[in-house]
């Protein structure tokens, strides 16, 4: 994820429920945990990581098996777990999960379509602790209804985001881009204005679960580099007006070095910090006192652990079987993410800017290749951007990485 407005403007604006430098990230396990509480969902998205159905699981875990779960990540000192699905409300537990967390000292926060979160949920999970709430919505009206498959959902959704708002969560709008979506971004982005929400989050489509079955309505690289344009003049107009509000990327990071030769041109007083960003937010760049690693695992709904949401076909073990912190020390692949430059292949593998990108989606090069470490086919950098074309790009940084601070 690249956040726009502080790479562009050097705001700093995240949402205060979903912070957690307070938390000492160097002793963590990892900053967040994703764990995906059910595969059930009342809704079709076409691009649903997940693959998720219209039922519950018999494998889920337990309520309070979900509690034991939550006890050793706060032993492991990680600060932020995130309740998804499938549709994590189709749960009638979420809010006594949600105020167990809070008791231990994990902030929570929840991935959703918005649709169940009536006015009483919504108090009702705010009650229990929940930070932030970050509801998906894949376009306006139709569109979104289409993308995801239910009429109505749209309406439902934008409800949903109101009830998180107005019972005091942090709120964050997600939209990805197809063929379809991407003209209806500019409206979606209006929507943090209009209703004001704390932040919009702009996805590039990931091919996994039912994402990997339309790729070909991903956009040309072409209409790739045009949104970014749009999202750069946008960003630093919403920054002007609206400071408190945040525009994100996610799913390429391609935009933070396609971002950072527009601010060398556009803003050369600004260079410097959003070079520094850039070594010090990339993926697996969680870096203190010399150290990294991936800044996400998941768990799925039987507890199985993945090393991202989006790479559910590689399986490290078992919560139900082991502790996570366990499970994650004895994985040579999670090692191996932990430093994905290292084993990066052919252009990632030998792109200057790879320390800052990590190969990018790793899910779209395994889906597309059958190689976790092949490069991701959607770099839409020219080899001139990349420092390939006479071998003249300096990079400065490359060598020592930037240390949050």
């Amino acid at each position: 994820m690249i956040d726009l407005t502080r790479l562009i403007r050097g705001l700093d604006n995240r949402p205060e429920q979903i912070r957690y430098e307070e938390r000492h990230v160097e002793d963590a396990l990892v900053p967040l945990v994703v764990w995906n509480t059910t595969p059930a969902c009342n809704l079709k998205c076409k691009h649903c990581y997940f693959g998720a159905c219209d039922e519950r699981d018999s494998e889920e875990l337990s309520t309070e098996e979900a509690k034991s779960f939550v006890d050793t990540l706060a032993e492991a000192n990680v600060p932020v777990l995130v309740f998804s699905g499938g549709e994590p409300f189709f749960r009638e537990d979420i809010a006594e999960l949600t105020r167990y967390a809070t008791e231990q000292g994990i902030r929570p926060i929840a991935s959703s379509n918005g649709t169940f979160l009536t006015e009483e949920r919504a108090q009702a999970v705010a009650d229990a602790g929940m930070q932030y709430v970050g509801v998906s919505l894949d376009g306006i009206g139709e569109t979104n209804d289409e993308f995801r498959g239910v009429d109505g959902a749209f309406d439902r959704a934008l409800e949903g985001l109101r009830n998180a708002r107005d019972a005091g969560m942090g709120t964050g709008i997600r939209c990805t881009m197809t063929e379809t979506t991407v003209d209806d971004v500019p409206e979606v982005v209006d929507l943090l204005i209009k209703e004001d929400i704390d932040r919009v989050n702009v996805f590039h489509l990931i091919y996994s679960g039912r994402g990997g079955d339309i790729t070909d309505a991903d956009l040309s690289l072409e209409k790739a580099r045009e949104m970014l344009d749009y999202l750069y003049e946008r960003t630093k107009e919403i920054a002007d007006s609206h400071p408190d509000k945040q525009l994100l990327t996610a799913g390429n990071y391609t935009d933070a070095v396609y971002l950072y030769h527009k601010i060398r041109e556009d803003l050369p007083d600004h260079e410097e910090r959003a070079r520094e960003l850039l070594f010090a937010d990339g993926p697996g760049r969680v870096v203190k006192n010399g150290d990294a690693g991936p800044k996400v695992v998941n768990v799925d709904h039987r507890g199985d652990v993945h090393p991202s949401m989006f790479l559910s076909q590689y399986t490290m073990g078992n919560i139900r079987e082991q502790r996570l912190d366990t499970i994650l020390e004895g994985s040579d692949l999670w090692k191996k993410l932990a430093e994905p430059s290292k084993h990066l292949k052919g252009r990632c593998g030998e792109c200057p800017w790879k320390e800052v990108c990590g190969g990018n989606s790793r899910a779209r090069a395994a889906a597309v290749h059958d190689d976790l470490w092949a490069s991701d086919p959607r770099c839409y950098l020219t080899d001139e951007e990349l420092g390939f074309a006479d071998g003249t790009e300096s990079i400065p940084g490359l060598d020592e990485p930037i240390l949050i601070p």
